[in-house]
């Protein structure tokens, strides 16, 4: 069973995208020196120059070298895969919707309405890669943070011009405000 993103009526997906993928390096920096580490102990017990005791035990301990190796990978390496690989950002016509999770769910919904001001934050790392974090100011002091979001500046644009795009009733709880054109905004009546 498939459950998707259930839209309003009206409402496009404009954007759909994974954090960047950065910060997965250490893990599988990791994942390879662990692999090539317990390659390595597997091959030195396999030689045929080993000391008595440990020629005796020596598939008892290539089985433990190969367990270590996974029980690290299980518990380092695997589950930022995981989490980046099941984490998403997406942008539709009304909200910004943040998703992660791979067993225990969570999604954070911020309608576009509610977006007073966003900033793009990066330090030097993510300038070189054009990611960084994207803060959205909700109002009452409260901002939300996402966090290594690709291409941060153009997914900035993307939610501006989304929030440009809403209908004014939705920004002001049902005022029109576009009104008819006749209104002079300097006070100044039609002349």
């Amino acid at each position: 069973m498939s459950i998707r993103l259930t839209l309003a009526p009206g409402e496009r997906i404009i954007v759909a995208s994974r954090p960047h993928a950065r910060q997965l390096v250490w893990p599988v920096v990791f994942a390879v020196v662990v692999c090539a580490a317990a390659g390595f102990g597997c091959g030195y017990l396999d030689r045929d120059a080993l000391p008595g005791q440990v020629a005796d035990w020596r598939g008892y301990l290539q089985s433990a070298v190969v367990v270590v190796a996974a029980v690290l990978l299980a518990r380092f390496s695997v589950p930022p895969v995981l989490r980046w690989a099941f984490s998403r950002y997406i942008v539709t016509s009304q909200r910004l919707i943040h998703r992660q999770g791979v067993l225990r769910r969570r999604e954070r919904e911020l309608a576009l309405a509610s977006v007073f001001q966003l900033e793009a934050w990066q330090t030097v790392a993510d300038r070189m890669q054009r990611s960084g974090t994207l803060v959205a100011d909700v109002g009452y002091g409260q901002t939300v943070h996402y966090e290594h979001v690709p291409e941060v500046h153009k997914f900035k644009a993307i939610v501006l011009a989304a929030i440009g795009q809403l209908p004014m009733t939705a920004m002001f709880d049902g005022v029109d405000i576009e009104g008819d054109g006749d209104y002079d905004y300097e006070g100044r009546g039609d002349e």
